[in-house]
């Protein structure tokens, strides 16, 4: 079964890995057309699995409900829904959010895949997971290694903003998943469950984790301001997490861009320092 730290987990990223430098060394070499249809297929094949994965028994055993993990129920479904697209997309401001959220989405699924822990090793829904998950980091790095998009570290803020945006897409669907009873009326807004994004406030099990978004988030954020539960503890959805989100967002793609624009970044500093003297 699939534990943290065990052989099964690590045998997971060892793949994970392998295929990263194996489809490197494999397309390195070849034309940037070849590269595209490539990462472009393996895009595209975790779209159609991420449909055809409601014939499997896993999920067939609790329809209709299981109709929900079709929709864009969290961050990374959202990404397996749109990256397809957003590679093929000229516009170099979807291709860094591509590339930002994908390696931080996808790694952090992969390293700490909740989602399966105590699975069998080689079930479905198993092997699902983690080919989903690690083709969100592989195919942008690939995208970057291979050459066939650059980065701008300047457009880090904007990127953020699409970050976000997400987060707004996965709260609409959460509420028309309510209405059409797909999920429990009351568990909306709840921060205990179906909250991977922390959209609905701090997730107990998270720990630090959780202190390092509350202490950046403004108490007027955390309660009921007006009538008659005013004061009552409640994280306002979404914009409780707005800054702690947008620094750490930020940071995190930062650190991405450096092995990749620290010569454009290197040069700004170089510039900004002569033009003060």
């Amino acid at each position: 079964m699939v534990y943290i730290f065990n052989y099964v987990y690590f045998l997971y990223i060892a793949l994970a890995l392998i295929l990263l430098v194996g489809l490197y060394l494999l397309l390195r070499n070849k034309s940037k057309k070849v590269s595209s249809i490539v990462l472009f297929s393996l895009l595209l094949s975790g779209f159609i699995l991420h449909f055809l994965k409601l014939f499997a028994d896993f999920y067939q055993a609790w329809m209709p409900i299981s109709i929900r993990t079709i929709t864009p129920e969290a961050i990374c479904t959202v990404s397996i829904l749109i990256f397809p697209w957003l590679f093929l997309s000229k516009n170099q401001l979807l291709k860094d959010y591509l590339f930002y959220m994908g390696v931080m989405g996808g790694l952090i699924a992969t390293v700490y895949p909740v989602n399966v822990i105590g699975f069998y090793a080689f079930e479905f829904e198993t092997m699902r997971f983690f080919y989903h998950h690690v083709l969100l980091w592989v195919v942008p790095l690939l995208m970057m290694m291979l050459k066939l998009h650059t980065l701008d570290y300047k457009r880090i803020w904007k990127v953020t903003f699409l970050a976000i945006l997400v987060l707004c897409i996965i709260l609409v669907n959460e509420v028309i998943l309510v209405a059409t009873g797909f999920v429990r009326a009351d568990l909306l807004f709840s921060s205990e469950f179906r909250n991977t994004a922390l959209i609905f406030g701090p997730m107990p099990e998270l720990g630090s984790v959780n202190t390092a978004f509350t202490a950046l988030t403004p108490e007027l954020f955390t309660t009921v301001p007006v009538g008659p539960n005013a004061g009552e503890p409640l994280y306002w959805p979404i914009v409780w997490m707005l800054i702690p989100a947008y620094i750490y967002f930020s940071i995190g793609a930062f650190l991405l861009a450096l092995p990749f624009e620290y010569k454009n970044i290197k040069s700004d500093i170089i510039s900004f320092r002569a033009s003060k003297c």
